[in-house]
């Protein structure tokens, strides 16, 4: 799955035949990228759908994920009421999405290259609204972990890869503006059917909106799979061509590690925050309005970032990003006890690591090259799925320990910590490229 190319058989393999053949893959692409600078680019109408279609894909799998937050508190304040048990069941649903959106990375990121990123995306759209039909039937938690959790998840693991990476290969000089304003949709998406979600709870009923949910799925992400395609589908690639010698070369074991790092920090902070403000005073529609600006930022990051990443470079756009997500949860978190500098912890922590989710593909692309994207990136996902499914348990135990309790100081330190672990595994990739 790595930039490597026949020639180097696994028994001469060694650090330095791969890392010497992955920069010279990188540097020819990179010098057919500034030739095609000089050139006119791919078809505007093309390259603009691409766009549009994987930023509306993106906003639906992801967005659905980050509303799921607004049926659990309904139905455990209403149809689960005083049951523990079953109330505690349900919060493994929204692990099990956020798990299935990385778990799923290296299939599926080989399947897009080897087969088809429209096909997939299209296949993918299908089980996602499966998955909620599904659920709109469930009457138990445990049926809902299924359909909602797995097969949702599932769903969204298939197009979560491609319909991120996709665009990438058809920009040259705008490629960083162009995957933040694909991811962006990650952000626009919670934005918009989180709320709509609501009101379909409130005027309907939890499986009914679960039912409408599946039906604008399947028809906006049916209409949208059409326009994923990338430039050039390889044809000569098959399933049994699959290669692992990527993970003996040092700088993408580097990689996976920053990915793997920044995936078990990301979610904590989201999910934590607003009980952080409320336990200080800030009332719970001031802390839902927090949390709005932090997912405002993050989109507006997603875009800026990308865009910066044009200009200044994505090594270096990556670790500022990552170094100011991490100063964000060590220095202000600890005194975001007012609604003051809860914003401007919730606008420096959600600018910088919705940045990471443009960045970190981009920085793939420019240390890996741009042809194997998807199954690299996927690589990186399903390396760190792991995690995404111990981050917030992790925190919640640090939270619940002897001597943290409403000061929330150990999960804000376990959090920063994270992030300037992967702050320095950027740094290392950007001294070794910089050495090359």
């Amino acid at each position: 799955m790595p930039n490597s190319a026949a020639g180097i058989t696994m028994d001469t393999v060694n650090e330095k035949d791969i890392d010497d053949h992955l920069s010279t893959s990188t540097e020819i692409g990179s010098n057919k990228e500034s030739e095609a600078d000089k050139t006119k680019e791919f078809p505007r109408y093309t390259r603009y759908m691409v766009v549009a279609s994987c930023f509306v894909i993106q906003g639906l799998a992801c967005g659905v994920v980050h509303s799921w937050g607004v049926q659990q508190e309904y139905l455990a304040n209403n149809v689960y009421t005083g049951d523990t048990k079953k109330i505690e069941t349900l919060s493994y649903i929204g692990t099990l999405m956020f798990f299935s959106v990385y778990f799923w990375g290296m299939p599926a990121g080989w399947v897009a290259e080897v087969w088809s990123y429209r096909k997939l995306c299209f296949l993918g759209t299908l089980v996602m609204a499966l998955g909620e039909l599904l659920a709109s039937f469930s009457k138990e938690p445990w049926q809902l972990c299924i359909t909602q959790g797995i097969v949702f998840g599932i769903g969204i693991g298939m197009v979560f890869g491609p319909s991120s990476t996709a665009p990438a290969g058809w920009f040259t000089k705008r490629r960083g503006l162009a995957i933040g304003i694909t991811v962006a949709g990650v952000g626009v998406g919670g934005l918009v059917i989180a709320p709509l979600t609501e009101a379909l709870v409130r005027s309907t009923s939890v499986a009914w909106s679960q039912r409408i949910t599946a039906l604008y799925i399947l028809v906006l992400g049916t209409i949208s799979s059409y326009f994923v395609r990338v430039p050039k589908q390889d044809k000569t690639r098959s399933f049994n061509s699959f290669d692992w010698r990527a993970f003996y070369n040092r700088r993408f074991a580097v990689h996976t590690a920053m990915v793997f790092f920044v995936t078990a920090a990301y979610i904590v902070p989201y999910t934590y925050l607003p009980e952080f403000w409320v336990k200080h005073g800030i009332s719970s529609q001031n802390a839902s309005v927090l949390i709005a600006v932090a997912n405002v930022a993050s989109s507006v990051g997603r875009v800026a970032t990308g865009f910066a990443a044009d200009y200044i470079g994505v090594l270096n756009s990556l670790v500022l990003s990552l170094v100011v997500a991490a100063i964000s949860c060590l220095v202000i978190w600890p005194f975001a006890t007012n609604i003051g500098v809860g914003v401007v912890m919730a606008l420096f922590y959600g600018f910088t690591a919705g940045g990471y989710w443009s960045l970190a593909p981009l920085a793939a692309a420019k240390l890996f090259g741009v042809e194997k994207l998807t199954s690299n990136s996927g690589t990186f996902y399903t390396v760190s799925a792991i995690g995404a499914w111990l981050g917030n348990p992790v925190g919640n135990a640090i939270l619940n320990g002897p001597g943290h309790g409403t000061q929330f100081l150990g999960m804000s330190l376990y959090i920063g910590v994270l992030w300037f672990a992967s702050f320095l595994m950027a740094v290392v990739n950007r001294a070794s490229y910089s050495k090359r």
